[in-house]
Formats: C-alpha cells, sequence, structure tokens
C-alpha cells in the first residue's frame, strides 16, 4: 500500500481504520521524521561550533607567538645593550683613565719615594 493511498479518505474507509487511529499513525511519523530532523540540526550546531573554536584557538596562538616573537627581539636588543653598558663602565672606572683625569683636572700626581712617608702607631 502506497502512503498517498494510505491517506487517502478513500482508502481509510475501506480498511475500516478509524479517523483517530490514522491521525495517531499520522503524528507518530511525523515526529519520526522531526526527530532525526533536530539531530541533525543540533550536530550541526556542534560542527560550527567546533569549527569556530578552532579558529579561534588557530588565530590566539598565532597572535601570542608573534606577541612572544616581539619580547624575545626586545631581549636581545637589552642583552646587547647590557652588554654596552658593562663595556663603558669598565672603560670610564679604569685606572688608566682615573689617574689621567686625576693629573688633568685636579693636578694631582703621584708621589715620589722621597716624599713618601710610613706613619706607625
Amino acid at each position: 500500500m502506497s502512503l498517498k493511498s494510505f491517506f487517502s479518505k478513500s482508502e481509510l474507509g475501506k480498511s475500516g481504520i478509524n479517523k483517530n487511529a490514522a491521525q495517531q499513525e499520522l503524528f507518530v511519523s511525523r515526529s519520526a521524521l522531526y526527530r532525526p530532523l533536530v539531530i541533525l540540526l543540533v550536530l550541526t550546531i556542534a560542527i560550527l561550533v567546533s569549527a569556530l573554536s578552532v579558529i579561534k584557538a588557530a588565530y590566539d596562538y598565532r597572535r601570542l607567538f608573534n606577541d612572544h616573537q616581539i619580547l624575545v627581539h626586545q631581549w636581545d636588543e637589552l642583552q646587547i645593550e647590557w652588554g654596552q653598558l658593562l663595556l663603558e663602565q669598565s672603560t670610564w672606572g679604569g685606572h688608566g683613565r682615573i689617574e689621567n683625569e686625576a693629573e688633568s683636572r685636579l693636578q694631582m700626581r703621584v708621589p715620589k719615594v722621597e716624599e713618601t712617608e710610613i706613619i706607625r702607631r
């Protein structure tokens, strides 16, 4: 029996099925049709949410990696500057430089052996 002939009025009268039973079967068959559609809709939404989560995670990873690379580059520049400052400090604090500055600016000199006195208690 075909679906069209099952629901036609002429078949309902001939087969002896009352209207309530036919409507109840129709309701069950409609719910049976809607259930896979609802499941399909829920799964489609779940896939879309999952895909958007993957896209956001990839974007966050790329952004954080880029920030990390910037920080590594800044750290390298600071290490170079720190090395230059240490070199400059050792240059400015060297004994020869201090002695030259004392002689030129303060007119200081190293005492001769005859000018040196040893004080004892």
